[in-house]
């Protein structure tokens, strides 16, 4: 299902967020993502429960209107996205990469939803060397500028022996008002037919495809560190996680290296693909020969509870040719990063 799509700029450019859960512990648990640099709230995100789910909402501010919201259920394990324009059972599902794939990493999730098919840029063609006999002609009307145009260099003269006659002269006048009307009288009303007002077309949605995408999580080093950040990181990795932090980055597949999703089976033998040329992971996970989509940078200070920060950049450009609205990566990152912060439930869930 493809999420709605937007018109923004078309210049290439890439918006920042930051985003911040709150401090005080609430049954909402509420997230907010504000502009970079501005105290203003942009979209948010609040939590209830269901009789069988753990629901969040992520909502805009300025209008207070549900964007997106994820599912998870109370007992069990599954997470989808869903759009309140979707039909009911209609979801866009995170599910975990499976081992035999190429960008396989630990805690690493896919997904698949439609997105606009990139228009292809118009051929160019080269430069047509003008023909011999062009260039011929173009060396005649320079001989006839140099030799007879000596007094106005700017002005080509060619001259026809005889001499040709000038045109006849034509003199046109236009018709009376009486002879108007008395045509108008000759024609019959039945052949009087008015002309048809041919509708304007409108313009056809773009084409669609299925486009997959994959999160993957990593661990940002700084170029320089001090011994006590490095112990402040040390002591944040062992209270995370398996040792992971909340960073990731969200990069589109290409088509030719499409992520099989598990269970699936093996692939067709007509069929090529990298993931089943793998028949043991890789120990290091080769990386998207993509640019990210989106990063989540988090920024949570070392000796803080129960609330969180983070910097999220959207590449508003690439999302644009997607053609798919800015809250929805903005609802995946944080489905994911409440994801990556609390792993250890999820793969308990998982086991279940």
């Amino acid at each position: 299902m493809l999420p709605v799509a937007y018109h923004g700029a078309t210049g290439a450019h890439m918006s920042r967020y930051v985003v911040k859960s709150s401090d005080v512990i609430s049954e909402g648990l509420r997230v907010n993502v504000y502009r970079e640099g501005s105290d203003r709230v942009v979209w948010y995100k609040e939590r209830f429960l269901t009789d069988d789910e753990i629901v969040e909402q992520v909502l805009d501010n300025a209008t207070t209107s549900v964007c997106w919201s994820i599912h998870r259920p109370k007992r069990g394990w599954y997470i989808h996205i869903r759009s309140p324009a979707f039909p009911p059972h209609v979801h866009i599902a995170l599910q975990p990469l499976p081992k035999g794939s190429p960008f396989f990493a630990e805690a690493a999730m896919s997904f698949a939803c439609r997105t606009n098919i990139p228009r292809a840029r118009p051929p160019s063609f080269p430069f047509v060397p003008s023909s011999p006999s062009s260039s011929s002609t173009s060396s005649v009307d320079t001989d006839i500028t140099l030799t007879e145009g000596s007094n106005n260099a700017m002005t080509t003269t060619v001259h026809s022996y005889p001499p040709t006659p000038p045109p006849p002269t034509v003199v046109v006048q236009p018709p009376s008002p009486k002879s108007i009307h008395a045509k108008l009288d000759d024609i019959s009303p039945s052949q009087q037919r008015p002309r048809k007002s041919h509708p304007k077309r409108k313009p056809q949605p773009p084409s669609t495809q299925v486009s997959h995408f994959l999160l993957t999580p990593h661990n940002p080093e700084p170029a320089q560190q001090s011994l006590l950040s490095r112990a402040l990181s040390a002591l944040r990795s062992s209270q995370s996680s398996q040792g992971w932090s909340s960073s990731f980055s969200l990069c589109p597949v290409p088509a030719d290296q499409l992520i099989r999703p598990p269970n699936s089976g093996p692939p067709a033998p007509s069929t090529s693909s990298p993931v089943s040329s793998y028949s043991n992971p890789p120990s290091i996970p080769l990386l998207p020969p993509t640019a990210p989509l989106l990063t989540y940078l988090d920024q949570t200070p070392t000796f803080t509870l129960n609330s969180s920060t983070a910097l999220l950049s959207l590449n508003e450009s690439q999302a644009l040719v997607l053609g798919v609205q800015p809250s929805f990566w903005i609802a995946v990152a944080l489905t994911y990063a409440e994801f990556l912060a609390d792993r250890d439930s999820y793969l308990a869930a998982m086991s279940d």
